[in-house]
């Protein structure tokens, strides 16, 4: 990918947007692996990591003229605010003059204690209607633990308006549970519960349904339980899937670990819908390297997808 104008690739699109009134989108998930010490061989502290991870971020949204929302997972409020601080600093040396912001908070304590599931997106290109947090648990209200997790989960969830298209839309980002299947398969469900009640509170009324997106880790392979409970939803289809086979690049494996002779595996997954009423066209999906210069930003691959929302 290569840095280009975003003032003017960023006006064309919204020209073009106008004319066909479609809503262009670029989604991107990406696990960055939490400011933690160093645990494994050839993994470096986030004093290292940082920069490679602004740097690959903001290659992947240099060249499009697209409206942009990023899902994170692993990210605690020091990394959060160095990305957002690193690509507000990138965009003042392009002369873009865009900040970023971001909804979600930290699982621990519905702050800014422990990991947060973040949503970046840029205010000028996209305003922001909705956001909340809920707990994967039976008492999603509340920092909590659901059936037997290692750890606290949560989904961000956000309704979005494009700027110029006045196009709505509802982007939601979790990272499910490494230990508990059932965790996995409950926190998802909930997930999917949130946002069809968000896209359902938003929808305007003449109209049908908003278009909506989850990214996220879900620790979970093809076939396996979380990803086989949200294909047997029939509510969201999955990117990779949704996709021509001529459009998608890079690698198949999203998890890496920090080594090259570990087996990969694909956990790291973006969804759209409702399948029920699909208006998702997928011109791109791509898993991008997490190696830079010999380093490894973090130990899974960043998934970007280029879509449009049909009128």
């Amino acid at each position: 990918m290569h840095l280009t104008n975003s003032l003017t690739t960023l006006a064309l699109a919204a020209n073009i947007a106008m004319a066909q009134d479609t809503l262009p989108l670029r989604i991107i998930t990406w696990n960055i692996r939490w400011a933690t010490p160093v645990r494994e061989i050839n993994e470096k502290p986030w004093s290292t990591r940082a920069p490679l991870v602004v740097s690959t971020l903001s290659k992947a949204i240099a060249d499009t003229p697209n409206a942009v929302v990023i899902g994170m997972q692993e990210v605690i409020a020091t990394q959060l605010d160095d990305i957002k601080a690193g690509l507000n600093q990138q965009a003042q040396a392009q002369a873009q003059g865009e900040e970023w912001s971001h909804i979600g908070v930290g699982r621990d304590d519905g702050q800014a204690k422990g990991e947060f599931s973040p949503i970046l997106y840029r205010p000028s290109a996209l305003r922001l209607l909705h956001n909340e947090t809920k707990w994967l648990s039976p008492t999603p209200d509340a920092p909590s633990f659901g059936w037997g997790a290692g750890s606290r989960r949560v989904v961000t969830v956000g309704v979005f308006e494009h700027a110029a298209t006045g196009r709505r839309f509802v982007a939601a980002n979790t990272h499910l549970d490494n230990l508990s299947a059932r965790a996995r398969r409950e926190g998802v469900q909930v997930a999917l519960g949130r946002v069809q009640a968000v896209q359902q509170e938003y929808t305007r009324e003449g109209e049908g349904p908003l278009p909506v997106s989850l990214t996220g880790d879900f620790n979970s392979e093809p076939g396996q339980d979380a990803y086989t409970t949200v294909t047997g939803s029939g509510y969201l289809g999955e990117l990779y899937e949704l996709a021509e086979e001529a459009r998608r690049v890079g690698p198949y494996e999203t998890y890496t670990g920090f080594s090259s002779w570990k087996k990969g595996s694909r956990i790291d997954f973006a969804w759209l819908g409702p399948l029920s009423d699909m208006k998702w066209t997928v011109s791109r999906y791509e898993v991008v390297d997490n190696v830079v210069d010999g380093v490894y930003a973090s130990d899974h691959r960043m998934v970007l997808g280029d879509v449009e929302v049909a009128a």
